[in-house]
């Protein structure tokens, strides 16, 4: 079969699918020949992102479920429910997710789970030590998920609009550094990231791996 044609009449389920990375996700597994169902917590997001599909997008803007922290910084005083609530936000959604698939057998044989982490297990960020541990056990749990639901694969892996929650000053502060720093000199569009996912669906010989798409941020 042509690697074209390896999506073509699988469904791809997208959990926090309607923007980012998702979003761009779902427009190239249509792109493939796939049918996608996308799940998110913004029912109006969701819409405009299948109006999207609709349309048959190309513009540049699996579980990439998760919240932007905002400005971090180590607690002086008592770990607040914000930090303790990161597991709930990036570690359970892909247990849950997982575990129900398995459980009532929605996948066929050589399907695929690919969850999304960052960087900061392998390079943290001053003042995100307490959110790259939820982050370190989604890398973690993916490798344990490739061996517990065989023959299931487990995989793991930007401009988005998790940034717009920041103010304009702080997203600027934050681009311009990157532009300065990455290797390819420019900030990730979702559409390059989405290639990974592609990527990663198609290769049925890929399994409990980490796929690093940061610009090469972890080199510098």
């Amino acid at each position: 079969m042509s690697s074209t044609e390896l999506l073509r009449g699988q469904k791809v389920v997208l959990i926090g699918g309607s923007s980012g990375v998702g979003k761009s996700i779902a427009v190239a597994a249509v792109d493939y020949g796939a049918s996608v169902v996308i799940a998110s917590s913004s029912s109006d997001r969701v819409q405009a992102a299948v109006e999207l599909l609709k349309k048959g997008a190309k513009d540049p803007g699996v579980i990439t479920a998760g919240r932007f922290p905002g400005v971090m910084r180590f607690p002086h005083d008592e770990i607040g429910e914000a930090f303790k609530g990161s597991f709930d936000a990036y570690y359970w959604p892909l247990v849950t997710a997982a575990q129900h698939i398995y459980k009532n057998n929605l996948m066929r044989p050589g399907g695929s789970i690919t969850s999304t982490i960052g960087t900061t297990c392998d390079r943290p960020l001053p003042g995100w030590s307490l959110l790259s541990g939820p982050v370190g056990a989604v890398a973690s749990v993916t490798r344990g998920l490739a061996v517990d639901l065989k023959p299931i694969r487990s995989l793991g892996l930007v401009d988005t609009e998790i940034f717009d929650t920041l103010p304009g000053e702080i997203k600027e502060g934050i681009f311009n550094s990157q532009l300065e720093k990455l290797p390819v000199g420019h900030v990730g569009l979702p559409s390059e990231v989405a290639e990974a996912y592609i990527f990663a669906m198609k290769c049925t010989y890929l399994n409990g791996q980490i796929i690093t798409v940061d610009g090469g941020s972890t080199l510098v």
